[in-house]
């Protein structure tokens, strides 16, 4: 309801004002009070008589500069009522109109007091639940190293045995030291990426940028992995010949680690399947689609685009909708995949670059992402 509105008609004036849903103060330009209704009487808990002839600061505290600031900014401004010692604080929301034909000033005024409360109690949880959460990445990003060092000796040891290291084994001796070494090497890549989230999420990882030569990088990343795509018996391709700028200015350390995921999800979730790693640079339809800063085609080669793609691993929809949530309880993938994930989608906006995956049944999936060259 306007409260202009109500004082162009003398009958219905007060009425219509005691009406209001919000407490009103109407002052004379010099904040001295000339007229209140019922719902500012209510707040108050004072008579009409109380208000009248005093000025708008005796009721609210700094009032002068909160009313000053209301009218210019045109904005709603928190505040807090004066109220008698031993009574309980009172916050209030005021906003505030100069009326130039009446020469009158109209001050609307809430009690948030309730809602202050609430907004504080839940702050004082989240300062809480945050200080729980930061002590216990902590604990656990110290701990990481002594667990992940017990699991590689586990996976190296079992390894020797099966490698005969230690005589000739039978047929079950060499079944369950099998599933040890299996168990130990994927509990140990759930636990190394959870870990890595944990130090993310902490802010306990700094870039350092500096320039490097991304082709150069690719290819020391497909050394490391060759040995397993071949066990595995990937049919894996890799193609970067449409890379044309290689020089790139960002943390070297964590691009690798982002390659390194992606190669990690293909020797880990595909059997038998096709992995492919297609880079180059994004067309610039495709930058403006997702708004990046590139208006020409001769700025599409600052950016590089990564499209990984892997023929035997599926997402349902369902699991498409948080695919980058690590702590999503409905998604029952390994805890590894998710949080690799997760690190790349932190990662790659860190730099300012964008990641989407894309899956559908008899075609695979795709993880694509675009990060800036410099």
């Amino acid at each position: 309801m306007n409260i202009l509105e109500c004082f162009k008609s003398p009958k219905k004036a007060q009425n219509d004002f005691d009406m209001l849903p919000d407490g009103v103060f109407v002052l004379e330009n010099d904040s001295r009070i000339v007229n209140v209704n019922k719902k500012l009487l209510e707040i108050f808990d004072m008579t009409r008589f109380d208000f009248i002839g005093r000025y708008f600061s005796d009721f609210v505290e700094n009032g002068t500069s909160l009313l000053n600031k209301a009218i210019s900014n045109n904005c709603v401004v928190g505040a807090r009522a004066i109220v008698d010692e031993g009574q309980p604080s009172m916050t209030l929301e005021i906003s505030a109109a100069r009326n130039l034909e009446d020469e009158k000033i109209f001050v609307s005024v809430r009690n948030i007091t309730d809602k202050q409360k609430e907004q504080n109690s839940i702050n004082e949880q989240y300062t809480i639940a945050k200080k729980i959460i930061d002590e216990k990445n902590d604990f656990l990003i110290s701990a990481s190293g002594g667990i992940l060092s017990t699991l590689v000796s586990t996976a190296g040891f079992s390894r020797a045995l099966l490698d005969g290291i230690g005589g000739a084994l039978s047929e079950k001796q060499q079944k369950y030291l099998n599933i040890i070494n299996i168990n130990s090497k994927d509990l140990s890549y759930d636990l190394e990426k959870l870990f890595m989230l944990f130090r993310v999420e902490s802010k306990k990882v700094e870039y350092n940028f500096k320039k490097f030569d991304l082709i150069s990088l690719i290819k020391s990343i497909n050394r490391v992995f060759e040995k397993d795509i071949k066990d595995k018996r990937i049919l894996f391709f890799l193609d970067y010949s449409k890379l044309t700028k290689r020089d790139c200015n960002l943390d070297s350390e964590v691009v690798e680690y982002i390659l390194r995921c992606i190669m990690e999800i293909f020797v880990r979730f595909s059997n038998y399947g096709k992995c492919s790693l297609n880079i180059g640079h994004p067309p610039i339809e495709f930058l403006k689609e997702r708004e990046f800063r590139a208006k020409t085609v001769e700025e599409s080669d600052k950016y590089v685009l990564f499209e990984a793609k892997i023929t035997d691993l599926i997402f349902t929809e369902r699991e498409l909708e948080n695919i980058f949530d690590a702590y999503d309880k409905s998604n029952k993938r390994p805890i590894g995949l998710k949080a690799s994930l997760n690190l790349m989608k932190m990662y790659i906006t860190d730099f300012g670059g964008d990641i989407k995956v894309y899956s559908r049944q008899n075609f695979g999936t795709i993880i694509s992402f675009v990060l800036p060259l410099n």
